[in-house]
């Protein structure tokens, strides 16, 4: 893959990582609410300090990612995130999957571009 392009979407996506990270602390963006089950799951989540652990984490890994060092760690971090997410958001609020989705597909590309950082785990 282009280097170029693939630094253009290491920044995208450590950006979009870290405001969503922040988001968890600072509130800027409204959570949609979502019904159901998801919705008890997710205020357990935020009441618990549970979500504020994968904000510190979606920060962090964000850093990672936007600082170029130790950029497969981030991924592995934050993809785990990302993949959590999208199930989540497919199970319980399909309508609004749309951002975990764009996470997870950044993830795999990256995770692709990097390849080679992974290449002991697949040995």
């Amino acid at each position: 893959m282009n280097p170029k392009i693939t630094m253009a979407i290491r920044i995208l996506f450590g950006v979009f990582c870290l405001v969503f990270g922040l988001n968890k602390f600072i509130g800027f963006m409204e959570f949609p609410a979502i019904p159901g089950d998801g919705g008890t799951l997710m205020g357990i989540y935020f009441t618990s300090g549970f979500l504020k652990l994968i904000g510190v984490l979606e920060i962090l890994g964000g850093l990672l990612l936007l600082l170029n060092k130790y950029v497969g760690v981030g991924l592995i971090v934050l993809g785990a995130i990302m993949f959590n997410a999208l199930v989540f958001h497919l199970l319980h609020d399909p309508a609004n999957s749309a951002g975990a989705a764009l996470g997870c597909i950044l993830a795999v590309i990256l995770t692709y571009a990097y390849r080679e950082n992974f290449a002991g785990v697949f040995s």
